[in-house]
């Protein structure tokens, strides 16, 4: 008996702490919406006073992150996105937001560098200003390449160019996830490294599952 307990002993698999974490989330997730459910299928009182039917919240919850990891998120975003044959470019998050890329100028192949300041706006989208542009020995306006950018780069819908202000916009309420997953921003410091985001999950994709 001895020999056996010791050998059940040698045979125990350490705790894996990450698979305690994963298990008490979907917990969570499932007390929510089970929770959601019985919100849901309450039955309304008719006969007395009819009350206004609340709308149900999302379930949300902050994200603080850094450039590392935005830079990371964005790289692979932008290499699922562009297709074969399309023109190259990158979206960095440095001490400034950096748009690098090349464009055609006269059948030549520019490359460039845009500086934009990021700023969150009231509906947690994300509002770049051009700040400067560097382009080699050429000397063209901010406004001039950013409508070439507009018209010869591959860009998601929700990206919109506004070459007139100067302007590129990230209309994250536009941007949806496939698990329902929706995102605004809450703060974009850059010089301190300080990102936040608020994740929102409707709730009725919850008690879907």
């Amino acid at each position: 008996m001895v020999e056996e307990t010791k050998q059940r002993k040698q045979f125990k698999h350490p705790i894996n702490p990450w698979k305690w974490a994963f298990l008490i989330l979907i917990a969570i997730l499932l007390g929510i919406g089970i929770w959601g459910g019985t919100k849901i299928f309450v039955p309304v009182n008719t006969v007395t006073e009819q009350k206004k039917v609340q709308k149900t919240e999302d379930v949300s919850f902050e994200v603080s992150t850094h450039k590392k990891e935005v830079n990371e998120i964005v790289a692979h975003g932008i290499d699922r996105f562009i297709k074969k044959g399309d023109i190259q470019y990158q979206l960095v998050f440095n001490e400034q937001a950096e748009v690098i890329g090349t464009f055609k100028l006269f059948n030549h192949d520019v490359h460039f560098y845009l500086y934009l300041d990021p700023f969150v706006m009231e509906n947690g989208n994300v509002q770049l200003k051009a700040t400067n542009l560097s382009i080699g020995k050429l000397n063209l306006p901010i406004g001039y390449v950013m409508n070439l950018i507009s018209k010869q780069y591959n860009l998601p819908k929700w990206v919109q160019i506004d070459s007139k202000k100067q302007l590129i916009v990230l209309n994250l309420d536009e941007y949806k996830l496939e698990n329902g997953l929706k995102i605004k921003a809450k703060k974009f410091d850059l010089k301190n490294d300080d990102i936040r985001f608020s994740v929102y999950l409707p709730l009725e994709e919850l008690v879907k599952k």
